[in-house]
């Protein structure tokens, strides 16, 4: 069990635990990943194995930020690393909104590019890793795509 929250609901501790908890195998998985990452005789295991180094850092640090804001809720304490709250009004909403669009549009197309790109390099699929790097790209924008579509909804969603 990670430190005691101070006025923690049953609820809270629990989150906040898991999220210390998934923070601590989140370094240990990084910690086996840069390993693999400096194999100099897998340098195309290396490569890959860089690009979840970099994806794995961003983990860690997010429950990092997710369990600060936490911390900061329960605690009514100021708390920069933190995940930032949600505000209960925008003054910026519709230009908000017509950013997310614009940026959905470009998302989109690029998620039929990749797939296009994709389709043409299977020929070297087993010999390159090219195909694996661009199905990689592929699900980063399905990632942006929620993304962007929750600013959507926290935005006061789609504009008519």
């Amino acid at each position: 069990m990670a430190d005691v929250l101070v006025g923690a609901s049953p609820w809270e501790q629990e989150v906040y635990d898991q999220l210390v908890s998934h923070a601590a195998t989140e370094a240990e998985a990084l910690e086996g990943y840069r390993r693999l990452a400096e194999d100099p005789d897998a340098r195309d295991v290396g490569y890959l194995a860089r690009m979840i180094v970099d994806d794995e850092e961003r983990h860690h640090r997010l429950f990092v930020e997710l369990a600060n804001a936490l911390r900061a809720e329960v605690e009514l304490r100021a708390e920069p690393d933190a995940v930032p709250e949600v505000p209960a009004t925008r003054a910026d909403r519709r230009e908000l909104l017509e950013a997310t669009e614009r940026m959905l549009e470009i998302e989109r197309e690029d998620a039929k590019s990749l797939k296009r790109l994709r389709r043409t390099v299977r020929p070297v699929a087993d010999t390159t890793l090219w195909s694996v790097i661009l199905e990689t790209m592929e699900l980063d924008t399905q990632k942006h795509i929620a993304i962007l579509k929750h600013v959507q909804k926290i935005a006061g969603g789609v504009l008519g």
